[in-house]
């Protein structure tokens, strides 16, 4: 069955419409702010610094440092022994780095509803299924399509191998998170496109299918690295092209179809200048725009309850394969209504994290993004109850699909080119058809190859197959072998 999905503001204004008419900007953006150009991490000192260890330690650069200090060792030289001991410490530091990522991995573990593990504790990376049935609904209505972070190609061209095209093809919307907004020329530590990801993200549906769309997100840690001015035509462009369109500045984080069936909805817990001019902010509420909730404090004031409930939340930290407890507590709180309380010593020195869960509106999906690396699914259960009556209901949890479109080199280049893509077959659940339920969900592993097309560098989006890690194994392995040799020569050097 065809379906085209129209797209309107939670003013029930279609998106169209909405972005042409300068009055409907709101007040506190209509003046240009500036983005501060030594604002590039989202995150604290604290996570900052371990941000870059892992950016280091995890492809294997402990390994270079290793067998110099073997070579430093042979020396008898003052200065040698200096740089030796500076680069014993790095080395040391790197290693934990490691040992660190493989101990939380094990910590942070999910056991429950798990429908895909990857991380530093699963060593056999291969899915059991890429489909399942999440619920029994009577029939399909919507068919929708999720992608992660579509990043900047640098100086590559973006194609799509035809079985990305194929997996595809029957949805009628694909969700994404374009990473950042549109620039000519984009420093290093930011993140801009040019106007050309459109026609290659274009490439995707087949030239015939003219109801089929794209919705991209620009609710994200970089959408405020240049001008709010940048942001704001970003949007106007991307909303022209008849194939595309967008949401994600504070005042249309929440779109929904013009039938009320589905609502889709973001925020972004980081922003790298801090100030969320322009976007929503993740776990801090906005008053004005409330409706009906009866809670100050409910972290996203515009969910209703629409049949579903889409959220598309930019959270976690970067190159975590692994879950952090927080971030699983906030998605069941989310999905459930229910917020779970802290054991009792947690109670004297954890921080309150309200993530303003409410029984009364309730998210139906989450597919979140930011990390980079993949992350676990999970399913997670939360019947409905009609009087006496239970109804078997599952919801779904993506904690990080990767990245889609990557055009990293060198250090992030294994490890930032994978993604995780999902379409979910959206229906009246069976039993209940006012409330629609994902029937079956399918996934696969993306992976970013370098090619040439036409005599130019490109980047070629594939199905992955292959065993998936963000740190290099072998390199790894050497790196520990010769720190322990080189652990071995000191000693005996040391004691005789």
């Amino acid at each position: 069955m065809t379906v085209k999905i129209d797209l309107k503001t939670d003013t029930g204004e279609s998106l169209n419409g909405f972005y042409d008419e300068p009055d409907d900007i709101i007040e506190e953006d209509r003046e240009v702010k500036e983005a501060d150009k030594m604002g590039f991490s989202p995150y604290e000192g604290g996570e900052t610094f371990y941000y870059f260890i892992k950016h280091l330690a995890l492809p294997g650069i402990v390994v270079l440092l290793l067998p110099l200090l073997f070579i430093f060792g042979i020396f008898e030289n003052s200065f040698i022994g200096i740089l030796g001991y500076f680069f014993s410490f790095i080395a040391a530091i790197l290693l934990l780095s490691v040992g660190r990522e493989f101990l939380r991995g094990f910590r942070y573990k999910i056991k429950k509803g798990v429908i895909y593990l990857p991380g530093p504790y699963v060593f056999r990376r291969q899915a059991d299924e890429y489909t399942t049935s999440i619920n029994d609904i009577t029939e399909p209505i919507y068919k929708i399509g999720f992608v992660g972070d579509i990043m900047k190609m640098n100086d590559y061209n973006l194609r799509f191998h035809p079985d990305v095209k194929k997996f595809f093809e029957d949805t009628h919307m694909i969700i994404g998170n374009l990473e950042g907004v549109f620039s000519e020329k984009c420093p290093i530590l930011k993140q801009a496109h040019t106007e050309k990801i459109l026609e290659e993200l274009e490439e995707i549906f087949p030239k015939e299918k003219k109801e089929k769309k794209w919705l991209l997100s620009l609710s994200n840690n970089h959408s405020e690295d240049f001008s709010s001015k940048m942001f704001d035509e970003t949007l106007r462009t991307i909303q022209k092209n008849p194939i595309f369109d967008v949401y994600g500045r504070k005042d249309v984080s929440s779109i929904h179809t013009d039938n009320n069936d589905l609502l889709i909805s973001c925020a972004t817990q980081w922003s790298n200048q801090k100030t969320w001019h322009y976007t929503f902010k993740y776990n801090k509420p906005i008053a004005k725009n409330k409706k009906n909730t009866g809670d100050d404090d409910y972290i996203f004031s515009f969910l209703q309850n629409y049949r579903f409930n889409i959220l598309y939340p930019h959270w976690g930290f970067e190159n975590e394969k692994y879950v952090r407890t927080r971030f699983q507590d906030d998605a069941k709180a989310l999905l459930t209504g229910i917020e779970k309380e802290p054991k009792w010593l947690k109670k004297f020195y954890s921080k309150k994290r309200k993530v303003y869960a409410n029984q009364e509106y309730k998210w139906d999906l989450i597919f979140a993004h930011h990390p980079h690396v993949l992350q676990p699914i999970m399913k997670v259960r939360d019947d409905i109850k009609i009087g006496n009556k239970s109804i078997p209901y599952c919801k779904l949890v993506v904690f990080s699909a990767g990245n889609f479109t990557s055009g990293a080199n060198i250090i992030r280049k294994k490890k930032h080119i994978s993604g995780i893509i999902m379409k979910c077959e959206i229906g009246p659940l069976e039993g209940y058809n006012d409330k629609l339920a994902i029937g079956k969900m399918e996934w696969r592993r993306t992976k970013n190859f370098k090619t040439r097309i036409e005599d130019k560098r490109a980047k070629l989006v594939c199905i992955d197959n292959e065993k998936y890690r963000t740190y290099n194994k072998p390199l790894l392995v050497s790196g520990l072998f010769f720190f322990i040799v080189f652990l071995a020569i000191y000693l005996i050097n040391l004691f005789f």
